[in-house]
């Protein structure tokens, strides 16, 4: 949306919300951020992507991580490969700077999900995850995690336990105030943070 319409509304939308996150607790060192959705098909992976680049634009050394390790999609929005990536990082396969892509000439890299595992939730929520996520967080000013819907599977909630916030996408018009109400519930459960 931000590279074939910069001047739309929605183009406009994801510009506020990059300066929101941005003043988002400034005292917080944590800069990663968990975009995620109730159900699938409420625009997350559009969200995550529009807003790694509007952050880019604002100076922003910003990574993206396919963290949805299920149905994974980051990498078809960016028009990057997907061979390698998170999970490979994760289990050992990969070093994590053979695995970063950059897009482009920006300042914008990707870590794309790599291979789908047999055990997403366990994966994303190991101490090697935990580990990981503390290590990009020391090389980006900004790391975005693209994860799968809450409601469906728990590998957002357990996710968003480890980053410094969550970024919850809701579709206006399709998606149930029951299902936001569950998703938000999840997310406390675990005590992650919904910024």
């Amino acid at each position: 949306v931000i590279l074939d319409d910069a001047m739309s509304p929605r183009s406009e939308s994801f510009r506020t919300l990059r300066t929101n996150l941005q003043f988002l607790d400034a005292e917080r060192p944590e800069r990663s951020f968990v975009i995620t959705s109730s159900v699938p098909s409420e625009g997350k992976s559009t969200t995550a992507a529009n807003l790694a680049i509007t952050l880019t634009d604002a100076g922003a050394r910003v990574l993206l991580v396919g963290a949805d390790l299920r149905r994974p999609t980051m990498h078809k929005y960016m028009g990057v490969e997907s061979a390698v990536g998170l999970t490979d990082v994760l289990i050992g396969r990969v070093a994590l700077d053979h695995a970063l892509q950059r897009w482009g000439r920006s300042d914008l890299h990707l870590l794309p999900s790599g291979a789908i595992p047999p055990n997403p939730s366990e994966l994303l929520g190991s101490s090697l995850m935990e580990s990981l996520i503390a290590r990009l967080d020391s090389q980006f000013d900004v790391v975005l995690y693209d994860a799968p819907p809450l409601l469906p599977v728990t590998d957002a909630a357990v996710l968003a336990r480890l980053v410094g916030g969550t970024v919850l996408v809701v579709a206006s018009g399709s998606t149930y105030q029951h299902q936001v109400s569950s998703s938000i519930a999840s997310l406390e459960t675990v005590g992650a943070p919904l910024s």
